[in-house]
C-alpha cells in the first residue's frame, strides 16, 4: 500500500496481505481498480456473512474458506504436522 500511495498506481504484480477487523476499514477506492483479489475468511457464520458484504462491494473478489475453524487453527495444525514429520526424518537419519 505504501507503494500506491507514493506513485499514485499500482504495479503490474504485486501481492498485498491485509488484516482488517471491520468492513469498514477496507479502503474500496483503493482496492476496486485490482482485478484479481482473494480474500479469506474463517470458517463461521459471522465470517460468511463479512465474506457476503465483501464480494457486494468487491465483486471481483474471491472467496477463501478456512478448513479449520479459523486460518489461525489452520496453522497451528500445519505446524504441528511440519514438526512431526521432521522428527521422523530425523528419526530415520539417526537409524
Amino acid at each position: 500500500m505504501l507503494e500506491y500511495l507514493i506513485r499514485g498506481d499500482v504495479p503490474p504484480e504485486r501481492t498485498v496481505y491485509m488484516a482488517i477487523d471491520d468492513i469498514k476499514s477496507l479502503p474500496l477506492e483503493r482496492l476496486r481498480d485490482i482485478n484479481n483479489i482473494v480474500v479469506a475468511f474463517g470458517n463461521d457464520k459471522s465470517s460468511d456473512a463479512m465474506a457476503q458484504r465483501v464480494l457486494e462491494l468487491l465483486p471481483q473478489s474471491q472467496i477463501k474458506k478456512s478448513k479449520a475453524s479459523d486460518w489461525n487453527q489452520l496453522l497451528i495444525v500445519y505446524g504441528r504436522q511440519l514438526r512431526q514429520q521432521q522428527r521422523q526424518e530425523d528419526d530415520e537419519l539417526s537409524l
